[in-house]
């Protein structure tokens, strides 16, 4: 080999290395922009709203309103109602509570509340306040809804709530607290003290002030006093508000009108206000979860109405609407197939009722009305 070609190879080696460091140091600082363009996404604060969720640092909390830093600005500083707000998610926050509050939103409480006893309480205590008020909520909100669902515990549930309305002031969950401490309420006949909790929502925005004159209305109603209820009821469905959840708000005041009027036995006036609310749309922003659950009630108590007026094969169609369709709250739905049982056997259709009977029992074997039968077709 020449002295030039042995000059050319050295040269190319050279090339190769510098050029093989070059590459290597692009790469590490490509990584480097990489994972830096990554980190605000994995540290930032999160507030999930009915269509969409912000990231950014949240900056203030109360029980009105959650003020965030926008990603990527240090002046874009958003303020977003509670009444829009699904969830808030602390970057700091253990993933167990994350899932947990997830749960929440869907109404899985039995599962909200085992992903929160997964976390360990230490790693809480030593937390910021924001979490702890987010891990302490959960805890009361899934107990408190289960003790609803089961009848048992809603004294010790009802402490807890109102502990934490009491330590956590500043929680964007001040008001659905308290509309759960009324529930609580409700379900042990206190009315007046259910009363006192639903006042304290009417000093919320205009949506959740609406709501709780709705719930006043229900508790009227658990009172027998029907004819007051119901003046709430058209009252609520009356109000002229420009407002997300309105629409849905005057939907349930409309369902808990038709169980009053039904109470008073004026159930041709029920069907009357069910259908009509039946021929209404949904507007946009109403979730789909929250429109077949409304959905259910209706054609749940539109099916009540039928009984009541004698119309069974009315009735049998409203319950198999639920059972086929709309039958995403459980007990909504169980109430709907102890109902097709009875039609069933009435109307002489015995397998239809044993089909029923065994679907009610193998989906709902907790449910008290699943308790009466055994699984086995008669």
């Amino acid at each position: 080999m020449t002295m030039q070609c042995v000059k050319q190879e050295m040269k190319s080696r050279y090339v190769f290395r510098c050029n093989g460091q070059n590459i290597w140091l692009m790469l590490i600082c490509l990584g480097c922009v990489a994972f830096q363009s990554m980190w605000p996404v994995h540290a930032a604060d999160q507030v999930i709203t009915r269509d969409k969720t912000l990231f950014g640092k949240i900056e203030a909390v109360t029980s009105e309103a959650v003020r965030l830093l926008r990603r990527g600005s240090t002046a874009d500083l958003q303020e977003i109602n509670v009444s829009d707000i699904l969830m808030i998610q602390f970057d700091e926050e253990p993933q167990e509570l994350i899932e947990a509050k997830r749960r929440l939103v869907k109404k899985e409480f039995e599962a909200a509340l085992h992903a929160v006893e997964k976390i360990n309480e230490n790693q809480i205590e030593e937390s910021s306040v924001a979490v702890r008020g987010e891990y302490a909520y959960v805890q009361a909100v899934a107990a408190g809804r289960i003790a609803m669902e089961t009848a048992d515990g809603i004294p010790s549930s009802l402490r807890r709530v109102e502990k934490v309305i009491d330590q956590f002031t500043r929680s964007i969950h001040h008001y659905e607290l308290l509309e759960l401490a009324g529930d609580l309420e409700v379900a042990q006949g206190r009315a007046d003290k259910a009363q006192e909790f639903y006042d304290k929502m009417i000093e919320g925005p205009p949506l959740i002030a609406l709501r709780a004159r709705r719930l006043s209305g229900n508790v009227l109603a658990s009172e027998d006093r029907h004819l007051e209820a119901i003046r709430t009821f058209e009252k609520v469905q009356s109000e002229n508000l420009d407002l997300n959840g309105v629409e849905q708000e005057k939907m349930a005041a409309c369902l808990d009108q038709a169980t009053s009027l039904i109470a008073l036995r004026r159930s041709d006036e029920a069907v009357l206000c069910i259908q009509e609310m039946l021929l209404r749309e949904f507007p946009e922003e109403v979730p789909v979860s929250s429109a077949e659950e409304l959905l259910g009630k209706a054609y749940s108590v539109l099916g009540q109405s039928f009984i009541e007026t004698g119309k069974n094969q009315e009735a049998l169609i409203a319950y198999l609407t639920v059972d086929l369709v709309y039958n995403t709250d459980p007990n909504i739905h169980a109430e709907s197939l102890l109902q097709l049982i009875e039609l069933w056997t009435r109307g002489g259709y015995p397998r239809r009722a044993a089909e029923a009977r065994e679907k009610l029992v193998n989906s709902y074997p907790e449910n008290e009305a699943a308790t009466q039968f055994d699984s086995s077709p008669e």
